[in-house]
């Protein structure tokens, strides 16, 4: 009869040792995995700086979009031709965040996204407080380009993505 008491005694606290790891100790880090870390809301937004000489920001302004941020600047073609690929991006901590508007499809000439004069609202989430938002690159539809060197980059690879036949399949 001892030693069965000694062994429901044994058991007993085993389980109440589990228990308290558990509940104290795994239960905690578990949740704390679990749960998404939410950026810290902004209240400005960052710098904003043109890489582009005929593109002009008319109006930029933070947004909320669902539960997180987003820039959404107002931007015109104050050229004479129309754009069909236009750029904004943010760099932060050795991240590129970008938003390309693009107007180049498989089968069929260039779309144009900005007509001369127009304007026009861009989007970009993933926001950084410090690092400044540019606007990147622009395309016309004559093929000139101008912007920083790095977006007209990502831009020329994007454009042939779509427009070569190794792109999306429909």
């Amino acid at each position: 009869m001892r030693t069965y008491i000694k062994a429901i005694s044994l058991i007993v606290v085993g389980v109440w040792i589990g228990l308290v790891a558990w509940f104290g100790f795994l239960s905690p880090a578990t949740r704390a995995a679990q749960e998404t870390p939410k950026r810290p809301l902004l209240t400005k937004l960052p710098p904003i700086k043109n890489c582009t000489e005929h593109i002009k920001l008319i109006k930029a302004e933070l947004r909320m979009q669902g539960e997180s941020q987003v820039a959404a600047l107002e931007v015109q073609n104050e050229g004479y031709i129309g754009v069909i690929s236009i750029s904004v991006e943010q760099l932060a901590n050795r991240e590129r965040h970008s938003s390309v508007e693009s107007g180049f499809t498989l089968d069929q000439p260039p779309q144009i996204v900005i007509p001369p004069g127009e304007r026009m609202t861009i989007t970009l989430g993933n926001l950084d407080a410090k690092p400044p938002i540019r606007i990147g690159g622009v395309i016309f539809t004559d093929g000139t380009e101008e912007g920083c060197q790095s977006s007209l980059k990502s831009m020329r690879e994007l454009r042939d993505f779509h427009t070569k036949k190794e792109g999306p399949q429909k």
